[in-house]
């Protein structure tokens, strides 16, 4: 009898009250964060945006742009980043791309 095994991969996500919390504003905002178009925002935007994502509900956020909900990996057995605190449920992924 063969076992079949899938592989799964998940992304990081970053707990908003741990961060604050452990970290120093300003000098442990700087070059962490960007917006969508890239651009590195400055420590007071950085947690203006940290403010407006827990406002919103959200305990976690994604550390990659891949992630979301609806998530881009749905076909591969993604069900959404969870942001009130699990994160990503992880995609199952090609053994090569293991």
């Amino acid at each position: 009898m063969t076992i079949e095994t899938r592989h799964k991969r998940f992304s990081l996500c970053m707990d908003i009250d741990g961060f604050v919390r452990n970290n120093r504003f300003p000098r442990d905002y700087r070059n962490l964060f960007r917006d969508d178009s890239g651009r590195t925002l400055s420590p007071a935007e950085a947690r203006a945006e940290l403010s407006i994502e827990k406002a919103r509900g959200r305990k976690v956020i994604p550390m990659s742009a891949e992630c979301g909900n609806p998530c881009q990996h749905a076909g591969n057995g993604c069900t959404g980043f969870d942001y009130a605190g699990k994160g990503c449920p992880g995609r199952y992924i090609d053994e090569e791309a293991a």
